[in-house]
């Protein structure tokens, strides 16, 4: 959604993003500070400690926040999604692992990111689905003596992704046509 050139627009124009924030962020597939931490009216978008993990995670370069133009000056920070569920892939790592931010990191760096990208690319097909949010493997990965790899490490990153889609409800949210 953001990469289009309307997108960059409604960064820059602060009535046009005034706009936009007026979206449910599942539809429009950013988040704002607010939403991503549950502050205010909102409800935490990432289960876990996401206040922690944003600081780290975008020092080493793992996220990147957006910036909108807001309407009485300044900026505010932005969120893509994909970029929050890394966030809560991150947080899920450090549930079962007790790891560090950046052991987690350089963890779920080792095969390139392949599992998790393609955790992230399919993030969609999960809108709407029931399921048991991988609770099989998550009772099958707590006390692990070391970190999931592989296989493994893919279908963990699946079932973040998984549950983040499922409890976060996209299936109840229509999107407007200009966001298509």
């Amino acid at each position: 959604m953001l990469s289009s050139s309307r997108a960059e627009f409604a960064l820059r124009d602060p009535s046009a993003l005034s706009a936009l924030l007026s979206y449910d962020w599942r539809a429009r597939q950013f988040l704002t500070d607010a939403e991503l931490l549950g502050e205010g009216r909102y409800a935490p978008a990432v289960e876990g400690d996401a206040a922690g993990l944003i600081r780290p995670l975008h020092r080493q370069g793992f996220i990147k926040p957006l910036h909108g133009v807001r309407p009485h000056g300044g900026r505010m920070r932005l969120w893509r999604l994909e970029d929050v569920l890394k966030i809560q892939i991150v947080s899920d790592l450090r549930q079962i692992s007790d790891m560090s931010v950046n052991a987690c990191m350089r963890h779920l760096r080792q095969d390139e990111g392949q599992a998790m990208n393609a955790a992230l690319a399919s993030w969609r097909d999960h809108a709407g689905a029931p399921g048991d949010h991988c609770a099989r493997l998550r009772l099958r990965l707590e006390g692990l003596p070391s970190l999931p790899e592989g296989e493994v490490l893919a279908e963990f990153a699946h079932c973040c992704v998984a549950r983040f889609v499922h409890r976060n409800r996209f299936d109840v949210v229509e999107r407007p046509a200009f966001l298509a």
